[in-house]
């Protein structure tokens, strides 16, 4: 199919991929922009009332707020020891999110299932955590459309994509979390009661850069599919 030909394409000639027409819709969307990460936990057992088995639960989200291009700023939530105070997860998520414009996930269908579920376990923040949920914009799917390099090797995870359009961005530079399993791993080890504080330090200032990492990349992102400077 064409996106096999895209991939064969680029891997035989060592070239980037790009179409810019794919991106026509994006480049028509108009500031502020936000961009949304999440983090969740599972628990076999539920520890908070009224959840479920299994049920991916955030404690950590990260959002970047572009203004402009000079005027880019960032806020973060981590519950370790008030992991379970939902409300207070989302209403400091409503208020470090402007009123109006796209908020960018990549895979935004893992974004809008914690947003709607987060709607159900919060009722007095129903209306405003709907209307978040609403405005999201997947840029995985424009990724997909409009761009392969031969060193993401089939994969458009945006840890693939990412150091293909520039190296410094690869997750591999960061510490201890690198990835969604390794943050949930961090997670677990704060709350034990056995973490000694500089090793609790560590783990709070690792998963901190992690999650702060995946919304400032697609920052990165959705400028270079705009063709604009990304730097």
């Amino acid at each position: 199919n064409d996106m096999h030909r895209r991939v064969f394409d680029a891997t035989v000639s060592g070239l980037a991929v790009f179409d810019l027409g794919a991106t026509t819709e994006l480049r028509q969307l108009v500031s502020p922009f936000a961009y949304l990460d999440f983090e969740t936990i599972s628990f076999s057992v539920p520890e908070v009332i009224g959840t479920r088995p299994y049920e991916q639960l955030p404690f950590q989200w990260s959002v970047h707020v572009e203004w402009s291009a000079a005027d880019v700023r960032h806020a973060e939530y981590l519950a370790i020891e008030s992991f379970g105070d939902f409300e207070a997860l989302a209403s400091a998520l409503i208020a470090a999110l402007p009123v109006e414009g796209p908020i960018f996930a990549y895979n935004a269908s893992f974004e809008e299932r914690v947003l709607l579920r987060l709607a159900e376990i919060v009722p007095a923040q129903v209306a405003a955590l709907r209307a978040i949920a609403g405005r999201l914009v997947d840029l995985l799917p424009v990724t997909r459309a409009a761009y392969y390099h031969h060193d993401m090797r089939g994969s458009w995870s945006i840890k693939n994509v990412m150091p293909t359009i520039d190296a410094k961005l690869g997750y591999d530079r960061l510490d201890e979390v690198q990835e969604g399993d390794g943050a949930q791993l961090a997670f677990l080890e704060l709350r034990s009661p056995n973490v000694r504080m500089e090793r609790a330090q560590t783990l709070r200032s690792a998963l901190l850069r992690y999650c702060a990492h995946d919304t400032w990349v697609m920052v990165i992102l959705r400028r270079f599919l705009c063709g604009a400077d990304f730097e």
